[in-house]
């Protein structure tokens, strides 16, 4: 019983390191522009409670907001999803739907693009910075 418990622990700890480094090469500031003139910035902290922590930035011609997320994923998607608005004028807020991505950073082919889920249209590529 005892090795079957030691086995148990041995394989949990695996699993959660393994789930703690998936979405470890997302962590850092990614930036790109919107072809509207608008710059939007994603800062992708370390993870807490299972979930990276992660803050937007945007401005540009008449935009400017901060906003708190949080984001979950994998090593080639990242989804990321709305918690509030921290700073500035977001008004799509009121539509955002919380249990539903705001929008998905996806590495494909040695590019790394931004792709919209709700509120916005588009796709745009970013960079790490």
């Amino acid at each position: 019983m005892a090795r079957f418990t030691f086995i148990t622990g041995l394989l949990l700890l695996v699993t959660l390191l393994f789930s703690f480094q998936q979405t470890n090469s997302w962590m850092g500031n990614w930036t790109g522009e919107h072809p509207d003139g608008i710059t939007y910035t994603i800062t992708v902290k370390d993870k807490y409670k299972g979930m990276n922590l992660c803050q937007v930035h945007a401005q540009g011609i008449q935009t400017f907001y901060t906003l708190d997320c949080w984001a979950t994923g994998t090593p080639t998607t990242l989804k990321v999803y709305y918690r509030s608005t921290t700073d500035g004028a977001f008004y799509a807020d009121k539509r955002v739907k919380l249990n539903d991505p705001l929008f998905i950073l996806t590495r494909e082919k040695g590019k790394t693009t931004w792709q919209w889920q709700q509120i916005f249209d588009g796709k745009m590529v970013v960079r790490k910075e």
